[in-house]
């Protein structure tokens, strides 16, 4: 059977900026209170699909009536963020959405699509529909109330790894809580439940967090540019050492690099934003160009003192994290893929990796879109999540450690840290040395005495 491949993916957003409830459309919507925005749409965000190239003047059309009728517009691939401004006043009037052919149009490619993920607040697929294609920390943002999701269907995206893919719906939001999981083997195409109350362990008005965990090898980026194992005692002249508080430490021990965090020492801004929040945790970073892989291999202990991982970073009020937690936190040892921005915290995803002795992470950016992927090996990449943010074309990019609250010492280890480009583009790779003083023996001596 056939695989869903849309040609354009429209995000909108009842609020301008992109507040407030999300959803996703794919395919034509006569009515749009059918997925819970009826006149209420202020924002949107239309991404290129996986067979835009096959139409590449492909436009997202919204009416101001039901049944495409009466006045439009028409938007290409692009963000939008207050259609308030936009040509007839088109703010909370949206009551339809098609696609089709009109002008030419460049934009941002949406990525890729493993599964397409349909949601119904009532039993038979009926009620109020949302559409997911990427992790959802909270469904109620989706314009279905809270747990009031009884029907669903699970379709293979056009990007399906051929091992097949698993979908999980969690009973709480944040990945949290009991679990139904739905599994697309390479022979399957769609798995539907019409109602969720009469399965043996009755999810029905439960889900309120859904993740799709596609495997996939990331491959896009195959040339490096940059590699440090940690070998010597020294940093090399690329990284800058930066610990705000001095509470951290850092030792390259033969060929892995340890950084210690002291209680306390967080990375984030508190909730609400300034309380409770502070940028104390140590990091090593290096600056970085264009789009770009950054991958680390980090030895994982019997008692979970780890709390670190990669981290990209425009400045405090624009951050990505890609981590493994400790044991003696909440999160218990999960690996979480976060953004803060804006001084807003956004968990993007989530892994329950908990009982293994190595771990792999990886980011990619692709434009304005950064994917984060784990694995135990190497080879099999389990997708973390993917945001979209504007960061600029030079950030910083390394690894940091916690120890968010009041956690005992962490010790986080870190085999080796890697950038890596596209092939067409390795050559071109300059590597920023800092002015900054040399670093690596005050550093070192300091490292020396808390590390005793």
């Amino acid at each position: 059977m056939p695989t869903v491949m849309p040609r354009l993916i429209v995000e909108v957003f009842e609020h301008p900026d992109y507040g407030g409830r999300q959803g996703y459309v794919c395919e034509p919507v006569s009515y749009t209170g059918d997925i819970g925005f009826y006149s209420n749409i202020s924002s949107v965000k239309i991404y290129k699909g996986p067979q835009f190239n096959l139409s590449p003047n492909m436009k997202a059309f919204f009416y101001g009536d039901i049944n495409f009728q009466g006045q439009y517009i028409a938007l290409g691939p692009g963000f939008y963020p207050n259609l308030h401004d936009i040509g007839y006043n088109f703010g909370d009037r949206i009551s339809s959405i098609t696609f089709k052919p009109s002008l030419e149009h460049s934009g941002p490619e949406w990525g890729t699509i493993p599964a397409i993920v349909e949601i119904y607040q009532h039993t038979d697929y009926k009620g109020l529909m949302a559409t997911i294609i990427r992790d959802v920390s909270y469904t109620g943002e989706l314009g279905i109330p809270n747990d009031t999701i009884s029907s669903l269907r699970v379709f293979k995206g056009p990007d399906c790894p051929p091992k097949g893919i698993d979908v999980v719906f969690y009973q709480h939001a944040d990945f949290e809580g009991a679990e139904l999981r739905i599994s697309l083997k390479p022979e399957v195409y769609k798995v539907e439940i019409p109602n969720l109350h009469i399965l043996p362990q009755s999810f029905g008005d439960m889900i309120s967090s859904v993740k799709i965990e596609g495997w996939s090898s990331s491959s896009q980026f195959t040339e490096t540019v940059f590699e440090d194992e940690f070998k010597g005692n020294a940093l090399r002249p690329e990284w800058v050492w930066d610990d705000p508080q001095g509470g951290g430490a850092w030792q390259a021990r033969q060929g892995f690099l340890e950084m210690r965090s002291k209680p306390g020492q967080d990375l984030w801004h508190g909730n609400p934003p300034g309380r409770g929040g502070n940028m104390d945790a140590p990091r090593i970073l290096m600056q970085v160009n264009g789009d770009f892989a950054i991958e680390t291999r980090m030895r994982i202990s019997t008692d979970l003192r780890e709390h670190g991982g990669l981290l990209v970073w425009r400045g405090p009020d624009a951050f990505l994290r890609l981590e493994k937690t400790c044991g003696a936190h909440g999160f218990r040892g999960d690996v979480r893929f976060e953004q803060h921005i804006n001084r807003v915290f956004r968990l993007i995803g989530r892994h329950g990796w908990r009982q293994i002795r190595q771990l792999y992470l990886r980011l990619e950016r692709t434009g304005n879109q950064f994917s984060g992927y784990c694995s135990t090996d190497a080879a099999n990449w389990a997708s973390a999540g993917q945001t979209y943010v504007g960061m600029g074309d030079t950030l910083q990019v390394g690894l940091h450690a916690l120890a968010p609250g009041n956690v005992p010492q962490t010790i986080t280890r870190f085999d080796y840290f890697r950038v890596q480009k596209r092939k067409g583009e390795a050559a071109s790779y300059r590597p920023h040395i800092t002015s900054a003083p040399e670093i690596s023996q005050l550093d070192r001596m300091r490292a020396a005495r808390q590390l005793r």
